[in-house]
């Protein structure tokens, strides 16, 4: 019996240019669309169904799968740029003219790009975990999480060690979180396939490098955006969410205590609180 509304969302699909693509919609469809884009090997079914059901409560929200990814075809390309096209692609096969993105980790190099490639699809921005692409600002990332990254299949303590503190509290919140996970109503679980998931790792180190990225174009990014990230979060390091809103002409950053790279899962009421509002409030940046 499923627990949360989300676990009960079948899979749709959708024929676009590049793909035929898996996605999931959750809530009232009305007002502008949040759409979820998602981290290094993440699929449908790699979102916190809390956070769903808190997200959706009174919003449209759609998760999808991008190129290669998942419940969809193809093969994820290996630079962050073609990745916005998968989601513009995508978009414009479903006749979405407008939306609200939020992209977490690798999800948020993608969501940067969409709003500076594609920015009348976009008319609020959350980048949550993630970077903007500048290797001067980015601390060197934690020597085991490199060490982990590339495996076929990472342990659960592994899986705990990237995305949550490195101590019991930690540990204990971070199998919490990950027992909220894939107990969908119809059995089904999928994962990115190695060929694509490595291909995302090229993008990953390209843009960390700064390749194509995100930091030089940041003060021409003039959608309201929402900047969040973990105080210990081992992959993205916090600080760049501080350099980030330094160049972003309309933008806001909270930084969640005791909390690493999975900080939304660990505190979803809170995260899902703070977005909703950011999203919601006419009167910022007017």
């Amino acid at each position: 019996m499923a627990t949360y509304i989300s676990e009960t969302i079948e899979a749709e699909y959708i024929d676009g240019a590049q793909a035929r693509y898996g996605y999931r919609q959750f809530g009232p469809r009305r007002g502008v669309p949040l759409l979820l884009l998602h981290r290094y090997r993440g699929t449908l079914d790699d979102w916190d169904p809390k956070l769903l059901d808190l997200l959706s409560a009174d919003r449209h929200v759609i998760a999808f799968d991008n190129v290669g990814i998942g419940y969809s075809t193809g093969e994820a390309p290996d630079n962050v740029a073609a990745m916005a096209d998968g989601v513009a692609d995508f978009l414009g096969s479903t006749g979405l003219e407008e939306v609200d993105v939020l992209g977490w980790s690798m999800g948020g190099f993608v969501a940067q790009m969409v709003a500076l490639n594609y920015p009348t699809l976009v008319r609020r921005l959350v980048v949550a975990g993630s970077g903007p692409g500048e290797p001067s600002i980015r601390p060197p990332e934690n020597p085991r999480s490199l060490e982990i990254r590339p495996k076929v299949a990472p342990t659960l303590e592994e899986t705990l060690f990237l995305f949550y503190p490195d101590d019991d509290e930690g540990r204990r919140v971070g199998r919490e979180a990950t027992g909220r996970f894939y107990h969908h109503q119809s059995g089904e679980v999928k994962t990115t396939k190695e060929s694509s998931w490595r291909n995302q790792a090229i993008a990953i180190d390209a843009w960390n490098a700064g390749e194509n990225s995100a930091w030089n174009r940041l003060e021409t990014l003039t959608q309201p955006t929402f900047v969040a990230n973990g105080s210990d979060d081992i992959m993205e390091d916090s600080v760049q969410s501080f350099e980030m809103v330094r160049k972003l002409p309309n933008s806001i950053t909270t930084l969640f205590s005791r909390s690493g790279h999975a900080f939304l899962f660990q505190y979803p009421e809170l995260f899902a609180n703070l977005t909703l509002q950011f999203l919601e409030e006419d009167s910022l940046f007017a």
